[in-house]
């Protein structure tokens, strides 16, 4: 999921066409694109040119429009892929661009992670990146009610609800307004050898113009999709794909700048 976790999992589907590629770089804010109003009908179609980008182990389009890694910086690709991180990096760059550096996005906010720390070298890195993605916007946690984020927060303590929990997903996701992204960290314990509590995963959820509320995100066996969570089928689909007693989501609902 992040430079401080390395995963192994392969790249499942091969690349997009080039004008994709071409197209996703011009949305992250290279030069000579003109401003666009980020209003609530168009989240969704912007964030859609995400969709079908293969997933890669760390994978990230960084602000100079780069495909290279979290991690390796120096090192470049020719072909797209996005992990889970990435994944939420680049829609933070669509939709609220004046956001943290690649090279800053996990930052350890509390410095309590890292070699030797005690509950595992990454635990909380979905946590910070959902927090550092999100600086300097109005934001609140829905726990599912609202909640003001507080410097105190931890990745310990500040857990959000059960992924299983339907009705705290319906009143989370009613929260979520038009011109607002809803950053998720997925939260589980003791599943990973080193590990008490591990911020695993990340995704974002977007308004569409009639109700819906999507959650993208890039796994390594699909590459980026999205699913419609105010759907009843799209939800039973997503919570079976991440079944686990033990596993929670973390909401963090913030208010998108109008244009860019």
């Amino acid at each position: 999921m992040s430079p401080r976790m390395k995963r192994t999992h392969p790249l499942r589907r091969a690349s997009r066409a080039p004008a994709l590629v071409l197209a996703l770089a011009l949305a992250l804010g290279l030069p000579n694109v003109a401003p666009v109003r980020a209003q609530a009908p168009d989240l969704t179609a912007r964030a859609d040119r995400l969709l079908g980008l293969p997933y890669r182990v760390d994978g990230v389009l960084d602000e100079k429009g780069r495909w290279t890694t979290f991690e390796h910086p120096e090192k470049t690709f020719d072909s797209p892929g996005l992990n889970c991180s990435g994944l939420e990096f680049a829609l933070m760059r669509l939709l609220a661009p004046s956001g943290p550096p690649a090279s800053l996005a996990g930052r350890d906010r509390q410095g309590d992670s890292g070699p030797g720390a005690s509950m595992g070298q990454d635990w909380d890195y979905g946590f910070d990146l959902t927090l550092n993605l999100t600086e300097g916007l109005a934001r609140r946690w829905l726990l599912p009610e609202p909640r003001a984020v507080s410097p105190a927060d931890t990745g310990r303590e500040t857990l959000g609800f059960p992924l299983s929990d339907e009705a705290a997903w319906r009143r989370a996701l009613a929260q979520v307004k038009p011109g607002q992204a809803c950053l998720v960290s997925f939260s589980q314990t003791g599943r990973r050898k080193g590990y008490t509590l591990q911020h695993y995963h990340v995704g974002v959820v977007l308004p569409d113009a009639t109700g819906g509320r999507w959650l993208y995100q890039s796994t390594p066996k699909s590459g980026v999709t999205k699913t419609n969570l105010t759907d009843p089928a799209g939800m039973k689909r997503f919570q079976a794909s991440f079944a686990g007693k033990d596993r929670r989501v973390l909401l963090l609902s913030a208010d998108l700048p109008p244009a860019r």
